[in-house]
C-alpha cells in the first residue's frame, strides 16, 4: 500500500473491468486514502470486501515509499482474504507486489506469497515468470544461493519435473494434448482453473450487501445489485471479443519441449566442474521415459540457454536456481513479465516487479502498467 499497487489498481480497473470482474480486498477508507494522493477518482463499479482493518492506523494510513510494520500487515491480511474467496468461489488469484521486509516487520514468517501458498495447500508451488515468447520455471527460488546445490538430488528434482509437467500440461490442456507421465498418480483431475459465474455473481452480491453497512460506502454504491449483476454476466460473454486487442497466443508451440538448464559452468563439463549436472541429466532421462517422449531438453550450459537459436526452438526453460534463469528474463522483457504460481489447486498470477517505492504516489512517475495487465490478461486467456 505504500508503493505502486494501489495506483495500479486505480489506473487500470477500466481497462480490466472490460474482460474479467475484479473483486479487491481492502478497506475503502484505504483505497480513498490512496486516490486523494493520486488525485484520482474510485471507479464506481469497483467491487471490494472489505477487511475492516482500517483502524490498525492511528496516524496516516499511507506513507509513500516507506516501509513499516502496519502495512505488511495489512498487504498480508489482504492476500489471506483474497486466498479464502478463491478458494470458496473457484476464482483465480491476482497479487500486488509486496515488500518482504515490511511482512518481516509484522511478524509474518513468510518470504513471500509463494512460500504462504506451499503452506496454506501443503505443496510445493512452482515459480514460473516470464511472458508469451518466453517463460522461465525456478526449481529453487528465494533461498541463499549456497544452498541450492545441497538441493540437486535425484527424488527431489525427478518429482519436480513431474509436477511442472502436470502442472504446465493441466494449465493449457485447452491448447494442447499431451500425455500424463505413466507412473504420476498423486494427482486428481479436477481442473483448478475453472471459473464459476455464478458463484462471482454471488459473492459480488454479498459483498455489495457488505459494503452497503459501510456508511462511507453507501456513497459510492449507484448501481442497484440486479443490474451489476447482469453487468457481470453481458461483460463476460463479450470478454472474447473485448480482449481481442490484447490477445497474446499462449498456445506453446506444437510439439512441447522444456529446455532444462544445468547448475555449473558449461552444464558441469561431464563431472569436471561439479555433479550436479549429471543428477540433472539423470532426472530429464527418466521423465522423458516416463511422458513417452522427448519433453524435457538438457541440462543446457546456462550461459548459452538464453542465446537467440535456443528462444527460437523453446519458449519454456527450467533454471536451477533463480537469478540464472530471471536475469536474461527480465533483461530482454521485463515490463511485461508476470509470475505465475503452478501446481496448486489455484491459479495465481502477480507482476513480476517490486513495490517501486521511489516512484510511489509521485506525479509523472512513468511507471508501466504492463506487467499488471499481463497478469489479468494471462488468467482470462488460460480460463477462456
Amino acid at each position: 500500500m505504500n508503493g505502486i499497487g494501489l495506483e495500479l489498481i486505480l489506473r487500470n480497473h477500466a481497462e480490466i473491468a472490460v474482460y474479467c470482474k475484479p473483486i479487491y480486498c481492502i478497506d475503502f477508507e484505504v483505497l480513498e486514502c490512496a486516490a486523494k494522493k493520486l488525485a484520482l477518482q474510485i471507479p464506481k463499479d469497483m467491487y471490494i470486501h472489505p477487511l475492516n482493518m482500517q483502524d490498525i492506523f492511528d496516524d496516516e494510513i499511507i506513507k509513500a515509499g516507506q516501509v513499516c510494520a502496519k502495512s505488511g500487515l495489512y498487504s498480508f491480511k489482504s492476500f489471506e482474504k483474497a486466498l479464502e474467496l478463491c478458494i470458496e468461489y473457484n476464482a483465480s488469484l491476482v497479487t500486488l507486489p509486496i515488500h518482504k521486509y515490511a511482512w518481516q516487520l509484522a511478524g509474518i514468517e513468510y518470504a513471500g506469497h509463494t512460500q504462504y501458498l506451499r503452506h496454506r495447500f501443503q505443496k510445493e508451488a512452482i515459480m514460473m515468470l516470464g511472458c508469451k515468447e518466453m517463460f522461465v520455471a525456478l526449481f529453487t527460488d528465494h533461498i541463499p544461493l549456497s544452498k541450492v546445490s545441497s538441493l540437486i538430488h535425484k527424488e527431489k528434482l525427478l518429482q519436480f519435473f513431474r509436477d511442472f509437467y502436470h502442472a504446465y500440461s493441466l494449465l493449457f490442456a485447452p491448447l494442447q494434448t499431451t500425455q500424463t507421465p505413466k507412473n504420476d498418480t498423486k494427482h486428481g483431475t479436477q481442473d483448478s482453473k475453472e471459473i464459476q459465474l455464478e458463484s462471482l455473481q454471488e459473492l459480488s452480491s454479498n459483498t455489495l450487501k457488505q459494503n452497503a453497512i459501510n456508511a462511507n460506502l453507501v456513497k459510492r454504491l449507484l448501481y442497484d445489485e440486479k443490474n451489476i449483476e447482469k453487468t457481470i454476466i453481458e461483460k463476460t460473454q463479450d470478454s472474447i471479443q473485448e480482449i481481442a486487442p490484447h490477445n497474446h497466443s499462449l498456445q506453446p508451440k506444437k510439439e512441447l519441449k522444456i529446455a532444462v538448464l544445468g547448475l555449473n559452468p558449461h552444464a558441469g563439463d561431464n563431472g569436471v566442474l561439479g555433479h550436479e549436472d549429471m543428477i540433472i541429466n539423470e532426472c530429464i532421462e527418466i521423465i522423458n521415459k516416463e511422458i513417452g517422449a522427448e519433453v524435457f531438453i538438457g541440462s543446457i550450459a546456462p550461459d548459452s540457454a538464453f542465446i537467440p537459436h535456443n528462444r527460437e526452438k523453446y519458449s519454456i526453460f527450467i533454471a536451477m536456481y533463480h537469478d540464472s534463469g530471471l536475469a536474461p528474463l527480465k533483461a530482454l522483457y521485463f515490463d511485461r513479465s508476470i509470475n505465475v504460481s503452478l501446481n496448486l489447486p489455484i491459479l495465481r498470477t502477480s507482476p513480476d516487479h517490486g513495490t517501486c517505492f521511489d516512484k510511489a504516489y509521485k506525479l509523472n512517475n512513468n511507471i508501466s502498467m504492463e506487467s499488471y495487465l499481463e497478469s489479468f490478461r494471462f488468467l482470462c486467456q488460460v480460463n477462456m
